[in-house]
């Protein structure tokens, strides 16, 4: 009877360690918000204008919020609205010297007032009083 007393015993206490182990999360620039694929995208365009560096970037997370960079600066925000509404509440930025402000300017500017997340045709409309394109480079 010890026998079986101890195999039940064992087989409980794994249970219960099982049951103590995290549940996998899907990771935070993964999945879709609101028919928007969740990750890490480079700008590519304001308008109709190609931008002829590939160095803005802007990586969405579940929750709504939202974080990357300039040619200098980096930035965090939140979106208010659930995608693909957009209403920033909060965004914040460094503020180092950069030869590109011109460019991180209109790129910040078009994300604080951005009104609505487009995915179409494979590229990120980010759209406002003006929209930016933005081609999806990873998780």
């Amino acid at each position: 009877m010890s026998t079986v007393f101890r195999l039940t015993a064992a087989a409980a206490a794994l249970a219960a360690l099982a049951a103590c182990e995290p549940t996998p999360t899907t990771p935070a620039g993964t999945g879709f918000e609101g028919g928007v694929p969740l990750g890490t995208y480079t700008l590519v365009g304001f308008g109709k204008e190609a931008v002829p560096t590939r160095d803005g970037t802007l990586r969405l997370v579940q929750g709504g919020g939202f974080s990357g960079k300039g040619p200098c600066n980096t930035f965090t925000g939140q979106n208010a609205a659930t995608l693909p509404a957009v209403r920033v509440s909060t965004m914040t930025w460094t503020d180092n010297p950069c030869g590109h402000k011109g460019f991180e300017a209109r790129f910040f500017q078009a994300l604080t007032q951005a009104q609505e997340a487009r995915w179409e045709g494979g590229v990120l409309k980010i759209i406002g009083p003006t929209y930016i394109t933005l081609e999806r480079t990873g998780n």
